[in-house]
């Protein structure tokens, strides 16, 4: 798209307007000059050829184009940049390092403390050795963002992992200067991974030992800024006589012989147009209507237009996805809850090429005893499955979720091998039969009725008030089979865990409602602890009815636990274990011996409360 648009206004003999430039990329006409002028910002600003003039209405080509000098002849600023965390999107800078680097000599510096407005991790303040007391009186980035805007103006910006640094210094200079940094990109990573195919790693540390380049405070950013220059001219010099001879082909070397990144755009400009600048669900599809793939975002109109305007960041398949698309659809959420579930059903119901697994459900994870089959299993699972098992949880950490999965087995001689099993007396039990920590039901040393009573005394104990469980404790003790205080340390964290947020799964039944932006009520109702239905009410009338269907439904469900939601299950035990205060929303216990008389009373308490919302 740029090099089209290159090659129209060098034929221009004046700027041309930006509808003039947009009818060279979509074919089809638009209605939203505003659209035209936020698109081409976006796909022209970090490229340095073009000039922009009456805020983004006409643009022409540079007179000073940097990407058309010799690299010798460059500017570039090298950065490196200590964070909080990983996410672009969730993480505060701690310390900017950046060198100038003009005709290859170092001109000027950008050398900072940043108070992040957020405590420091203690393993990124063990990595980096900045604390929260060196960042406490330091600037921020609010008071920064300009002069470092100022300072790699009109220059290529250089990082190690640079889509990375890039991306958080677009995202702060838009909310701050109304405007991204818009800058080209060169990676360093990439560059070396192109130009160094041999090298198995290829991270600073690595080729700081390959060109014998030392560093003295490595983690801080000016040191990683001084490494990463050090490394750029070390590159540099493997292309002397080969290709890159400008800045241009020295960025286009970063993508390997396939050249600059592209992708080809497909999409018509009125779908385009209509998306909001607003959280919500999308989906891309292909010209025979099938769907490739449905997201998430806050921003539904940027994050569709972000792949198509900056695809250097993709993989192959995704920019191959992406030229394939020529319609967009979407769906606003107004709150966080509410996108989880839409995306959700949107998946199940689109069957979208290019998604995968289970990538859109919360991380977490959770204790499960399994419901089918005649030999149960305890293990750890990611997700709640529509399989009649009990789960414990959601718990943030793996480890712990695995440490109590396998205590709680061996308390009760519980199989955690995974798959069916056919018990067979011939067959050779694995370590844990003989050593007394599973009853063995593989090699038929326990029968099917002995199993589920050990089954049975588990999800009792786990119902009751953790008695049973510190009493079993020391019951396997005495076999050697359990430490009764690491042991007793972890059913106490498990017991702790489970009743804070006893509500979520197995017996509990309530119903959430969260009031959404647009003035509706989203409603969720929960029969033992599993989501049976979800919608939507704007009235005290809809919440009635709402109510009324719960009622008939789940009343007809409530001895068998017939079918429900897992994936809003799933997600909705994440939301109410990481939900903070009633402002989120309002949860209101149903009563499982009486469902008619507790749905109605919670439709009229819902009126009530949300009187002034819906």
């Amino acid at each position: 798209m740029r090099d089209k648009l290159y090659s129209f206004l060098a034929q221009c003999s004046e700027a041309a307007t930006s509808e003039e430039l947009m009818a060279h990329v979509f074919p089809d006409g638009g209605d939203d000059q505003g659209f035209g002028r936020e698109f081409l910002r976006g796909l022209l600003s970090g490229d340095l050829r073009f000039v922009a003039v009456s805020d983004g209405a006409r643009w022409h080509l540079s007179d000073d184009n940097l990407l058309d000098l010799p690299v010798s002849h460059g500017r570039f600023v090298v950065v490196d940049l200590e964070t909080t965390g990983q996410s672009p999107e969730d993480t505060g800078i701690t310390e900017i390092g950046a060198l100038r680097l003009e005709g290859g000599r170092e001109v000027a510096r950008f050398d900072t403390l940043v108070n992040p407005g957020r405590a420091i991790p203690p393993y990124v303040a063990k990595l980096t050795g900045i604390t929260d007391a060196m960042v406490a009186d330091a600037p921020t980035i609010e008071s920064l963002a300009a002069d470092f805007a100022a300072f790699a103006q009109d220059a290529v910006l250089v990082a190690h992992n640079a889509a990375f640094d890039a991306a958080l210094l677009d995202q702060i200079c838009r909310r701050i200067l109304g405007k991204p940094l818009g800058l080209p990109s060169l990676c360093t990573l990439k560059l070396t991974r192109c130009l160094m195919p041999e090298l198995t790693k290829a991270s600073l540390d690595a080729l700081a030992e390959r060109f014998e380049l030392t560093s003295q405070a490595r983690h801080r950013a000016m040191a990683d800024a001084e490494l990463t220059a050090a490394v750029l001219a070390r590159l540099i010099e493997r292309l002397d006589g080969g290709s890159a001879s400008t800045v241009a082909d020295l960025l286009a070397a970063q993508e390997g012989p396939s050249g600059r990144a592209y992708v080809e755009l497909h999409l018509r400009r009125k779908s385009l147009e209509q998306l909001p600048s607003a959280a919500g669900v999308y989906w891309l599809t292909r010209a025979d209507g099938a769907t490739l793939y449905v997201g998430s975002a806050r921003n539904v109109r940027h994050d569709v237009l972000e792949g198509y305007l900056n695809p250097h960041h993709l993989s192959d398949r995704q920019r191959a996805m992406l030229s394939e698309a020529v319609d967009v659809g979407f769906r606003p959420t107004q709150s966080a809850l509410e996108c989880s579930l839409v995306l959700a059903e949107e998946l199940r119901r689109r069957k979208p090429e290019y998604n995968r697994g289970d990538r859109h459900l919360p991380r977490g994870f959770f204790v499960k005893i399994s419901g089918r089959g005649p030999f149960p299993r305890v293990h750890v699972s990611a997700r709640i499955a529509r399989d009649g098992g009990t789960y414990l949880g959601p718990i943030k950490g793996k480890a712990f979720a695995e440490e109590a999965a396998s205590l709680l087995a061996r308390l009760y001689g519980l199989r955690t091998c995974p798959g069916p099993l056919y018990p067979d007396a011939s067959f050779e039990a694995c370590e844990l039969g003989p050593s007394g920590r599973c009853s063995s039901p593989c090699d038929e040393s326990i029968d099917r009725r002995s199993y589920a009573v050990r089954v049975s005394e588990l999800l009792a104990a786990l119902a009751g008030d953790g008695g049973a469980l510190y009493q079993r404790i020391e019951h396997v003790a005495k076999l050697g089979l359990a430490e009764p205080v690491r042991d007793g340390a972890t059913i106490s964290r498990l017991l702790k865990l489970n009743r804070r947020q006893s509500w979520i799964v197995n017996r509990q039944n309530y119903v959430v409602a969260v009031p959404c932006a647009s003035g509706a009520l989203l409603l969720l109702a929960v029969l033992g602890g599993f989501c049976r239905r979800w919608g939507y009410a704007t009235s005290g009338a809809e919440i009635s009815q709402f109510a009324a269907s719960v009622d008939a439904t789940l009343c007809n469900e409530r001895r068998k636990l017939g079918a429900f939601d897992a994936d809003a299950s799933t997600i909705l035990a994440h939301w109410i274990r990481g939900r903070d205060s009633d402002e989120e929303g309002f949860v209101i216990d149903l009563d499982p011996d009486d469902l008619g008389a507790s749905t109605a009373a919670a439709a009229d308490e819902l009126t009530v409360i949300t009187s002034g919302i819906v």
